[in-house]
């Protein structure tokens, strides 16, 4: 039998025991509760809401509330985490059946914009907050708040990665765009990049851990082969796409052959882990809706997703052809994750549109 992240009760036995009231997390003057995670099972045929939160006070919902990151934990596709807007981070031990609060208060309030899992130590977790990156090495039963701590006035925290074969290694992205690694777990830093504009993403790739890519949400895409220590910018045809360089986020496959980046302009693809970048043929026009969520298959990189306000969209061979299926939420979708076990397994988180 598979051990739980964190002991708890059934569902349904926590309902018997703390009655049907309903609480709401997050979210005021939220237009409708059509918000949290949605979970589809049949690659977006159908959907089911995924916002049980059990608490003390009776049986919370995350139907108000706007999620802007979400993580798998890499060694167990059971495990999530959550980073809202307004009610800092839940995680979930059941595949999203039911969501929980962390125990220190710091984290049940506030924007997390990023959580990551150590894909060395499964209860370690890193969470991006405000000026600070906090750390638990105990399933966050308790907090390291002065993993980095920002001291310059307005900038946070809000990009994070952490590299799977160099233990200890983790990369943090600024607000102000500066790009911040440490290869002692966040004992020691050192800049390595200064984009001049807020950092939009870090991923590292899965074949190659010194190859990694940096975007922006005004300055397109960053590039590093070598850790770090130098890095190029990647201009080429994605210059000639208007609203390319603006970069909302990036996935890529199990082995890195395959890179999606969802921009202002629409979804560009890359083969060669981003040295070259081409659009994909999507059903609306450039630029016509916002595109921030982008699922692909890990094993079929042929499998691609991306979900808008109200809408879920579904191809088999590579961004051809396109299926659509409506989509459950008027809220535009900001995180896709596909289940690494069942492609059609598939989790949406979603927030209203930040002012």
């Amino acid at each position: 039998m598979k051990k739980s992240f964190y002991p708890i009760l059934s569902v349904v036995l926590l309902l018997i025991l703390l009655g049907a009231g309903c609480t709401q997390l997050g979210g005021k003057g939220s237009k409708a509760p059509d918000g949290g995670v949605f979970k589809t099972t049949d690659a977006g045929k159908t959907w089911v809401t995924a916002n049980i939160v059990p608490t003390a006070q009776g049986i919370g919902t995350l139907a108000t509330t706007n999620v802007i990151s979400m993580e798998i934990d890499p060694q167990d596709n059971g495990v999530f985490f959550l980073g809202s807007r307004e009610s800092g981070v839940l995680y979930s031990d059941d595949a999203t059946a039911s969501w929980k609060l962390p125990r220190q208060a710091v984290l049940k309030e506030g924007s997390v914009y990023a959580v990551e899992v150590d894909p060395f130590d499964r209860c370690t977790v890193y969470i991006a907050k405000g000026s600070r990156l906090y750390k638990s090495t105990d399933c966050l039963r308790t907090i390291d708040d002065e993993t980095y701590v920002e001291t310059r006035s307005g900038v946070s925290v809000v990009r994070l990665a952490l590299d799977w074969y160099t233990k200890g290694t983790i990369w943090i992205g600024l607000n102000n765009g500066d790009v911040l690694k440490s290869t002692d777990a966040g004992k020691t830093w050192k800049s390595v990049l200064k984009l001049g504009k807020e950092v939009s993403q870090i991923i590292i790739s899965n074949k190659d851990s010194r190859q990694i890519i940096v975007t922006s949400y005004a300055l397109g895409f960053q590039r590093t082969s070598d850790g770090g220590d130098n890095w190029e910018k990647v201009d080429g045809d994605v210059i000639k796409l208007n609203g390319a360089q603006q970069v909302y986020s990036l996935i890529q496959n199990s082995d890195a052959s395959v890179v999606l980046a969802a921009t202002k302009y629409g979804i560009l693809c890359s083969k060669d882990f981003g040295l070259n970048w081409e659009a994909l043929k999507l059903l609306t026009s450039a630029g016509q809706v916002v595109i921030r969520a982008v699922g692909i298959s890990p094993k079929d990189p042929n499998t691609i997703y991306y979900a808008v306000n109200s809408t879920f969209f579904h191809s088999t061979d590579g961004g051809q052809t396109w299926q659509t299926q409506k989509f459950p939420s008027s809220r535009v979708p900001r995180i896709l994750i596909v289940d690494p076990k069942d492609s059609a397994v598939i989790y949406v988180g979603v927030a209203e549109a930040s002012e």
